[in-house]
Protein backbone atom coordinates (compact mmCIF):
# COMPACT_ATOMS: atom_id res chain seq x y z
CA UNK A 1 0.00 0.00 0.00
CA UNK A 2 1.45 3.56 -1.42
CA UNK A 3 -0.15 6.41 0.70
CA UNK A 4 0.72 10.02 0.15
CA UNK A 5 -0.44 12.47 2.55
CA UNK A 6 -0.41 16.09 1.69
CA UNK A 7 1.80 17.31 4.77
CA UNK A 8 5.24 18.64 3.71
CA UNK A 9 4.66 18.21 -0.30
CA UNK A 10 1.63 20.85 -0.28
CA UNK A 11 3.64 23.06 2.44
CA UNK A 12 6.63 23.40 -0.15
CA UNK A 13 4.42 24.05 -3.19
CA UNK A 14 2.49 26.63 -1.19
CA UNK A 15 4.94 28.98 0.45
CA UNK A 16 7.22 28.71 -2.70
CA UNK A 17 3.89 29.72 -4.68
CA UNK A 18 2.92 32.52 -2.08
CA UNK A 19 6.58 33.89 -2.02
CA UNK A 20 6.09 34.38 -5.42
CA UNK A 21 2.80 36.58 -5.67
CA UNK A 22 4.29 38.24 -2.76
CA UNK A 23 7.15 39.41 -4.37
CA UNK A 24 5.08 40.35 -7.72
CA UNK A 25 2.63 42.17 -5.95
CA UNK A 26 4.88 44.43 -3.89
CA UNK A 27 6.79 45.80 -6.95
CA UNK A 28 3.47 46.21 -8.12
CA UNK A 29 2.69 48.41 -5.33
CA UNK A 30 5.66 50.65 -5.21
CA UNK A 31 4.84 51.11 -9.26
CA UNK A 32 1.58 52.26 -8.87
CA UNK A 33 2.90 54.05 -5.78
CA UNK A 34 5.81 55.79 -7.65
CA UNK A 35 8.07 54.40 -5.07
CA UNK A 36 10.58 53.00 -7.90
CA UNK A 37 13.63 55.57 -6.64
CA UNK A 38 13.19 54.37 -3.41
CA UNK A 39 13.66 50.65 -3.91
CA UNK A 40 15.00 50.17 -7.37
CA UNK A 41 16.58 47.37 -6.43
CA UNK A 42 13.27 45.78 -7.08
CA UNK A 43 12.46 46.75 -10.37
CA UNK A 44 12.54 44.04 -12.63
CA UNK A 45 13.10 41.30 -10.05
CA UNK A 46 9.42 39.99 -10.50
CA UNK A 47 9.76 39.37 -14.11
CA UNK A 48 11.58 36.01 -14.32
CA UNK A 49 9.11 35.01 -11.20
CA UNK A 50 5.73 34.87 -13.88
CA UNK A 51 7.39 32.05 -15.71
CA UNK A 52 7.30 30.14 -12.02
CA UNK A 53 3.73 30.46 -11.34
CA UNK A 54 1.69 28.37 -13.47
CA UNK A 55 4.31 25.56 -13.24
CA UNK A 56 3.77 25.65 -9.36
CA UNK A 57 0.20 25.61 -9.38
CA UNK A 58 0.54 22.90 -12.02
CA UNK A 59 2.47 20.95 -9.71
CA UNK A 60 0.39 21.93 -6.55
CA UNK A 61 -2.63 20.13 -8.84
CA UNK A 62 -0.43 17.19 -9.42
CA UNK A 63 -0.01 16.46 -5.65
CA UNK A 64 -3.24 16.87 -5.36
CA UNK A 65 -3.83 13.99 -7.76
CA UNK A 66 -0.81 11.97 -6.08
CA UNK A 67 1.50 11.78 -9.27
CA UNK A 68 4.43 14.48 -8.71
CA UNK A 69 6.75 12.21 -10.70
CA UNK A 70 9.19 14.66 -12.82
CA UNK A 71 7.74 17.89 -11.75
CA UNK A 72 11.48 19.59 -12.05
CA UNK A 73 10.75 19.23 -15.72
CA UNK A 74 8.10 22.04 -15.59
CA UNK A 75 11.12 24.76 -13.90
CA UNK A 76 13.46 24.07 -16.68
CA UNK A 77 12.13 26.72 -19.36
CA UNK A 78 11.30 28.94 -16.05
CA UNK A 79 15.09 28.60 -14.93
CA UNK A 80 16.15 29.93 -18.55
CA UNK A 81 14.28 32.84 -18.23
CA UNK A 82 15.87 33.82 -14.99
CA UNK A 83 19.08 33.10 -16.19
CA UNK A 84 18.35 35.31 -19.49
CA UNK A 85 17.21 38.02 -17.24
CA UNK A 86 20.16 38.15 -14.83
CA UNK A 87 21.90 40.75 -16.56
CA UNK A 88 18.38 42.80 -16.41
CA UNK A 89 17.90 42.21 -12.70
CA UNK A 90 21.75 42.50 -11.73
CA UNK A 91 21.96 46.51 -13.45
CA UNK A 92 23.27 49.14 -11.76
CA UNK A 93 20.06 51.02 -9.89
CA UNK A 94 20.70 54.11 -12.05
CA UNK A 95 20.46 51.99 -15.27
CA UNK A 96 17.05 50.34 -13.95
CA UNK A 97 15.25 53.71 -13.03
CA UNK A 98 16.30 54.93 -16.84
CA UNK A 99 14.85 51.82 -18.47
CA UNK A 100 11.94 52.33 -16.32
CA UNK A 101 10.98 55.40 -17.07
CA UNK A 102 11.21 54.40 -21.10
CA UNK A 103 7.86 55.33 -22.31
CA UNK A 104 5.97 52.46 -23.54
CA UNK A 105 6.05 48.75 -22.20
CA UNK A 106 9.75 47.50 -20.85
CA UNK A 107 9.64 44.19 -20.93
CA UNK A 108 11.05 42.85 -24.99
CA UNK A 109 7.93 41.86 -26.97
CA UNK A 110 8.90 38.45 -27.14
CA UNK A 111 9.46 37.92 -23.77
CA UNK A 112 5.43 38.92 -23.49
CA UNK A 113 4.31 37.08 -26.38
CA UNK A 114 6.21 33.65 -24.85
CA UNK A 115 4.46 34.38 -21.36
CA UNK A 116 0.95 34.50 -23.13
CA UNK A 117 1.31 31.31 -24.72
CA UNK A 118 3.22 29.71 -21.81
CA UNK A 119 0.35 31.00 -19.88
CA UNK A 120 -2.11 29.49 -22.06
CA UNK A 121 -0.49 26.06 -22.24
CA UNK A 122 -0.16 25.93 -18.65
CA UNK A 123 -3.91 26.56 -17.86
CA UNK A 124 -4.86 24.26 -20.33
CA UNK A 125 -2.97 21.88 -19.00
CA UNK A 126 -3.86 22.37 -15.32
CA UNK A 127 -7.87 22.17 -16.70
CA UNK A 128 -6.92 18.84 -17.98
CA UNK A 129 -5.82 17.49 -15.03
CA UNK A 130 -8.62 19.29 -12.93
CA UNK A 131 -11.44 17.31 -14.65
CA UNK A 132 -8.81 13.98 -14.37
CA UNK A 133 -8.77 14.05 -10.69
CA UNK A 134 -12.57 14.77 -10.56
CA UNK A 135 -13.07 11.35 -12.49
CA UNK A 136 -10.54 9.94 -9.88
CA UNK A 137 -12.28 11.03 -7.31
CA UNK A 138 -15.03 9.97 -8.20
CA UNK A 139 -14.39 6.27 -8.91
CA UNK A 140 -12.26 6.33 -5.78
CA UNK A 141 -14.52 7.38 -3.12
CA UNK A 142 -18.13 7.76 -1.93
CA UNK A 143 -17.97 9.88 0.85
CA UNK A 144 -18.44 14.06 0.90
CA UNK A 145 -14.67 14.48 1.34
CA UNK A 146 -15.09 14.39 -2.79
CA UNK A 147 -16.87 17.29 -2.77
CA UNK A 148 -14.45 19.02 -0.44
CA UNK A 149 -11.80 18.16 -2.77
CA UNK A 150 -13.57 19.03 -5.94
CA UNK A 151 -14.31 22.67 -4.29
CA UNK A 152 -10.13 22.67 -3.23
CA UNK A 153 -10.01 21.78 -7.33
CA UNK A 154 -12.07 24.88 -8.08
CA UNK A 155 -9.80 27.25 -6.48
CA UNK A 156 -6.77 25.48 -8.44
CA UNK A 157 -8.23 26.09 -11.33
CA UNK A 158 -9.08 29.53 -10.77
CA UNK A 159 -5.85 30.15 -9.63
CA UNK A 160 -4.13 29.54 -12.73
CA UNK A 161 -7.04 31.58 -14.48
CA UNK A 162 -6.55 34.51 -12.84
CA UNK A 163 -3.20 34.31 -13.39
CA UNK A 164 -3.81 35.15 -16.71
CA UNK A 165 -4.60 38.78 -15.83
CA UNK A 166 -0.43 39.54 -16.37
CA UNK A 167 -0.02 38.40 -19.79
CA UNK A 168 -3.48 40.39 -20.79
CA UNK A 169 -2.39 43.31 -18.82
CA UNK A 170 1.16 43.31 -20.82
CA UNK A 171 -0.72 42.72 -24.24
CA UNK A 172 -3.25 45.79 -23.40
CA UNK A 173 -0.32 48.39 -22.89
CA UNK A 174 1.01 47.56 -26.13
CA UNK A 175 -1.77 48.47 -27.82
CA UNK A 176 -2.43 51.63 -25.29
CA UNK A 177 0.54 52.52 -22.94
CA UNK A 178 -1.93 54.84 -20.95
CA UNK A 179 -3.63 51.93 -19.29
CA UNK A 180 -3.00 52.55 -16.05
CA UNK A 181 -6.06 51.79 -14.16
CA UNK A 182 -6.78 48.48 -16.46
CA UNK A 183 -3.37 47.14 -15.46
CA UNK A 184 -4.69 48.22 -11.48
CA UNK A 185 -7.65 46.50 -12.29
CA UNK A 186 -5.69 43.23 -13.54
CA UNK A 187 -3.94 43.03 -10.32
CA UNK A 188 -6.49 43.59 -7.70
CA UNK A 189 -7.68 40.02 -9.19
CA UNK A 190 -4.10 38.68 -9.45
CA UNK A 191 -4.35 39.98 -5.88
CA UNK A 192 -6.80 37.21 -5.08
CA UNK A 193 -5.11 34.19 -6.23
CA UNK A 194 -3.57 33.28 -2.79
CA UNK A 195 -7.10 33.27 -1.18
CA UNK A 196 -7.38 30.46 -3.46
CA UNK A 197 -4.66 28.91 -2.84
CA UNK A 198 -5.43 29.20 1.08
CA UNK A 199 -8.48 27.86 0.51
CA UNK A 200 -7.79 24.97 -0.90
CA UNK A 201 -5.52 24.07 1.43
CA UNK A 202 -7.79 24.83 4.08
CA UNK A 203 -10.56 22.57 2.39
CA UNK A 204 -7.90 19.69 1.98
CA UNK A 205 -6.86 19.49 5.63
CA UNK A 206 -10.63 20.28 7.05
CA UNK A 207 -11.37 16.70 5.08
CA UNK A 208 -8.07 14.83 6.42
CA UNK A 209 -8.24 13.94 3.22
CA UNK A 210 -5.44 11.09 2.44
CA UNK A 211 -5.11 9.59 -0.90
CA UNK A 212 -4.51 5.74 -1.12
CA UNK A 213 -3.39 4.38 -3.73
CA UNK A 214 -2.42 -0.15 -4.29
CA UNK A 215 -0.31 -1.03 -7.11
CA UNK A 216 -2.37 -3.41 -8.94
CA UNK A 217 -0.64 -5.34 -11.75
CA UNK A 218 -3.83 -6.76 -13.02
CA UNK A 219 -4.12 -6.69 -16.44
CA UNK A 220 -7.04 -3.91 -17.65
CA UNK A 221 -8.05 -6.30 -20.19
CA UNK A 222 -11.66 -6.08 -21.38
CA UNK A 223 -14.41 -8.78 -20.53
CA UNK A 224 -16.84 -10.29 -22.83
CA UNK A 225 -20.50 -8.89 -22.10
CA UNK A 226 -21.79 -12.22 -20.76
CA UNK A 227 -18.75 -12.45 -18.11
CA UNK A 228 -19.37 -8.58 -17.14
CA UNK A 229 -23.20 -9.41 -16.63
CA UNK A 230 -22.77 -12.39 -14.60
CA UNK A 231 -20.03 -9.86 -12.33
CA UNK A 232 -22.68 -7.27 -12.29
CA UNK A 233 -25.41 -9.37 -11.02
CA UNK A 234 -22.59 -10.90 -8.37
CA UNK A 235 -21.84 -7.46 -7.64
CA UNK A 236 -25.00 -6.36 -7.21
CA UNK A 237 -26.44 -9.48 -5.05
CA UNK A 238 -23.11 -8.75 -2.88
CA UNK A 239 -24.55 -5.17 -2.16
CA UNK A 240 -27.98 -6.25 -1.12
CA UNK A 241 -26.72 -8.71 0.95
CA UNK A 242 -24.09 -7.37 3.17
CA UNK A 243 -24.44 -3.36 2.32
CA UNK A 244 -20.89 -2.48 2.77
CA UNK A 245 -22.77 0.96 1.58
CA UNK A 246 -23.82 1.21 5.43
CA UNK A 247 -19.68 2.32 6.46
CA UNK A 248 -19.48 6.30 6.18
CA UNK A 249 -15.74 5.92 4.96
CA UNK A 250 -16.76 3.39 2.21
CA UNK A 251 -13.25 3.24 -0.65
CA UNK A 252 -12.92 1.40 -3.95
CA UNK A 253 -9.87 -0.75 -2.12
CA UNK A 254 -12.37 -1.44 0.85
CA UNK A 255 -15.01 -2.79 -1.08
CA UNK A 256 -12.23 -4.67 -3.36
CA UNK A 257 -11.17 -6.04 -0.58
CA UNK A 258 -14.61 -7.49 0.89
CA UNK A 259 -15.69 -8.76 -2.24
CA UNK A 260 -12.45 -10.13 -3.63
CA UNK A 261 -11.68 -8.71 -6.22
CA UNK A 262 -8.84 -6.64 -7.80
CA UNK A 263 -9.53 -3.05 -7.41
CA UNK A 264 -9.50 -2.00 -11.72
CA UNK A 265 -11.63 -5.35 -12.19
CA UNK A 266 -14.51 -3.54 -9.76
CA UNK A 267 -13.48 -0.10 -10.87
CA UNK A 268 -14.77 -1.91 -14.27
CA UNK A 269 -17.98 -3.56 -13.58
CA UNK A 270 -19.37 -0.48 -11.76
CA UNK A 271 -18.32 1.82 -14.70
CA UNK A 272 -19.55 -0.51 -17.88
CA UNK A 273 -22.05 -2.66 -16.02
CA UNK A 274 -24.11 -0.09 -13.90
CA UNK A 275 -22.61 3.17 -16.38
CA UNK A 276 -21.72 4.47 -12.77
CA UNK A 277 -18.93 5.72 -11.48
CA UNK A 278 -17.74 4.76 -7.65
CA UNK A 279 -19.41 7.85 -5.82
CA UNK A 280 -22.57 7.51 -7.43
CA UNK A 281 -23.03 3.49 -7.63
CA UNK A 282 -22.70 3.92 -3.35
CA UNK A 283 -24.58 6.93 -2.66
CA UNK A 284 -27.57 5.60 -4.49
CA UNK A 285 -27.58 2.18 -2.47
CA UNK A 286 -27.43 4.39 0.64
CA UNK A 287 -30.46 7.24 -1.05
CA UNK A 288 -32.14 3.59 -1.52
CA UNK A 289 -31.96 2.80 1.86
CA UNK A 290 -33.65 5.50 3.53
CA UNK A 291 -35.95 5.96 1.13
CA UNK A 292 -37.03 2.65 2.06
CA UNK A 293 -37.03 3.68 5.64
CA UNK A 294 -38.55 6.22 5.10
CA UNK A 295 -41.77 4.71 3.76
CA UNK A 296 -42.11 2.28 6.32
CA UNK A 297 -42.98 5.31 8.69
CA UNK A 298 -39.25 5.35 10.33
CA UNK A 299 -38.67 8.77 9.93
CA UNK A 300 -41.77 9.50 12.52
CA UNK A 301 -40.18 7.78 15.09
CA UNK A 302 -36.26 9.04 14.55
CA UNK A 303 -35.18 12.04 13.16
CA UNK A 304 -33.93 12.22 8.95
CA UNK A 305 -30.68 13.27 10.45
CA UNK A 306 -30.18 10.20 12.56
CA UNK A 307 -31.54 7.72 9.31
CA UNK A 308 -29.28 9.21 7.13
CA UNK A 309 -26.30 8.59 9.53
CA UNK A 310 -27.50 5.01 9.79
CA UNK A 311 -27.38 4.39 6.00
CA UNK A 312 -24.15 5.20 5.68
CA UNK A 313 -24.16 8.93 4.90
CA UNK A 314 -21.34 11.31 6.80
CA UNK A 315 -23.81 14.22 7.32
CA UNK A 316 -26.89 15.54 5.91
CA UNK A 317 -25.26 18.08 3.45
CA UNK A 318 -23.82 15.02 1.47
CA UNK A 319 -27.24 13.60 1.68
CA UNK A 320 -29.36 16.39 0.79
CA UNK A 321 -26.85 16.83 -2.52
CA UNK A 322 -27.59 13.70 -3.50
CA UNK A 323 -31.42 13.46 -2.50
CA UNK A 324 -31.97 17.21 -5.11
CA UNK A 325 -29.51 15.78 -8.02
CA UNK A 326 -31.39 12.35 -8.46
CA UNK A 327 -35.05 12.62 -6.89
CA UNK A 328 -35.03 16.64 -8.23
CA UNK A 329 -36.94 17.74 -5.26
CA UNK A 330 -35.75 18.73 -1.44
CA UNK A 331 -36.27 15.93 1.65
CA UNK A 332 -38.70 18.17 2.97
CA UNK A 333 -40.83 18.30 -0.55
CA UNK A 334 -40.61 14.63 -0.89
CA UNK A 335 -41.82 14.00 2.73
CA UNK A 336 -45.16 16.22 2.08
CA UNK A 337 -45.59 14.72 -0.61
CA UNK A 338 -45.22 11.58 0.70
CA UNK A 339 -47.51 12.56 3.62
CA UNK A 340 -50.27 13.56 1.06
CA UNK A 341 -50.48 10.44 -0.46
CA UNK A 342 -50.73 8.79 2.84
Amino acid sequence: MRRRTYGHGISLWLFLFLMAVALILMERIIRFSNLEAEYPELLFVTSPLFFFLLPLVYCFQLRLTGSSKYWYLHFILPLSILVLLLPTITMPNTDKLAMYHQEGINDPPILVLGYLLFAAYYSVKTFILNKKHKVQLYNEYATNEVELQLFANKQVFLSSFFITAIPISLGIQYFDSDTLIVDKILYILFSFIPHFILISVLALRDTGYMMESKIDNTPKNEVETSQLVLLTSELGQFMTENKPYLNPGLKLQMLADEIGWSRSQLSMVINKGFDKNFYDFVNEHRLKTVLEKVHQGLHEEYSLDYIVGACGFKNYVSFYRIFKRLQKTSPNEYLKQLKKHH
